[in-house]
């Protein structure tokens, strides 16, 4: 006799899911931004937004160097208010490239992205970016891997939930990345020398109305 069946049904969508080993190949986004290291951060704003992207490639003579994501942007640039033409493409990219082979399971991938505190993998293939993979992909095909994906989950919820576009971040900067808490947020205070988000706000103790 089954103690509690809906625990039971649980488990074992969780075991099938585990047992199939779902690799990146099958999840992984192939419209890859590939763009070379010399061009300017406005190019690749514009690249961003008009192929509703959330991050493009940079390369070096052929060779991938690193990413820059719209975190990058709103991190290093918005936040620090900063001129976009006034600033390299070397100067924000997330470097070195972590990446992934098509086969790596979603498993894997996901242990890897919470290692190394990042939400996007390029998937390599012969020296070649075939494709990304992404947080909210993982999630989005394996939301059975509770246990796995927990901590991936809580990192990310808010940015989940709703992420803006480049496009949507004011000049105000209500719009952005909490430096507290580094999620997405749409009511944004300059408090201290930080853009925090109402809850970081309030789990400082401090009424910034």
């Amino acid at each position: 006799m089954v103690d509690d069946p809906e625990k039971e049904i649980g488990t074992d969508i969780h075991n099938r899911e585990i047992e199939r080993e779902v690799s990146v190949a099958e999840i992984m986004n192939k419209a890859v931004i590939i763009m070379d290291i010399s061009s300017d951060i406005p190019a690749i704003a514009r690249e961003m937004v008009s192929r509703e992207a959330g991050s493009v490639i940079i390369t070096e003579q052929g060779k991938a160097m690193g990413i820059i994501t719209e975190r990058d942007l709103v991190e290093d640039i918005v936040a620090k208010d900063r001129r976009p033409s006034e600033m390299k493409a070397s100067e924000i990219l997330s470097t070195p490239l972590v990446t992934v082979e098509p086969e790596t399971s979603v498993i894997e991938a996901s242990e890897i992205m919470l290692k190394a505190n990042i939400k996007r993998l390029p998937v390599l293939e012969n020296n070649t970016i075939i494709g990304v993979v992404s947080n909210t992909d993982i999630l989005m095909v394996t939301p059975g891997l509770n246990t796995i994906l927990k901590d991936l989950i809580d990192m990310n919820r808010e940015a989940l939930l709703s992420i803006p576009s480049i496009e949507e971040i004011s000049d105000e900067f209500s719009t952005g990345v909490c430096e507290s808490c580094e999620t997405y947020s749409f009511d944004l205070k300059f408090v201290d020398g930080r853009y925090l988000c109402g809850k970081c706000q309030q789990e400082e103790g401090e009424n910034y109305e």
